[in-house]
């Protein structure tokens, strides 16, 4: 199933071809099956990505929400930007997460950290199996899940 897109400058076709493109490196840089359904993809302005997620400014590039589908901005260059696709090849393998259940097992906190170890892992892989120099660096501290789990017994 083809991606659906909302709000693109890009064409359909060629979004669809790089979604498409970047699955199959997903699965061979991770061992994860191809999706069943590609996720929607919307595409937003650096405004719209700051009032949906950060509530005014910030970095956010990208983020993913079960159900919903892959959020970017579309001042992203993804057809020929690397840096860009490797943002969204991110974004996917948080798709091929949540409909493999790998974390579920993990409680909220955990899981949003493992989630995020395996997709900049995978990232960085893409990225240096392409020759880049850019990597992405992520400061994980999965010891602050912690601070917020319930007693367990």
């Amino acid at each position: 199933m083809a991606p659906k897109v909302k709000g693109t400058p890009l064409p359909a076709p060629a979004l669809v071809e790089v979604v498409t493109s970047l699955f199959l490196t997903v699965s061979q840089l991770s061992g994860y099956a191809g999706p069943r359904e590609l996720p929607a993809v919307h595409l937003l302005s650096a405004t719209e990505m700051h009032e949906q997620l950060c509530h005014g400014s910030c970095g956010v590039r990208a983020f993913y929400l079960d159900g919903k589908g892959i959020f970017i901005r579309d001042d992203l260059d993804l057809l020929n930007d690397l840096k860009a696709r490797s943002i969204l090849l991110h974004e996917l393998v948080h798709h091929v997460q949540h409909e493999t259940g790998k974390f579920e097992a993990l409680d909220a906190c955990e899981r949003w950290f493992a989630r995020e170890d395996e997709a900049y892992r995978i990232q960085n892989a893409y990225l240096a199996s392409m020759r880049s120099a850019t990597k992405f660096v992520y400061d994980f501290m999965p010891e602050r899940c912690r601070d917020h789990a319930p007693a367990r017994n």
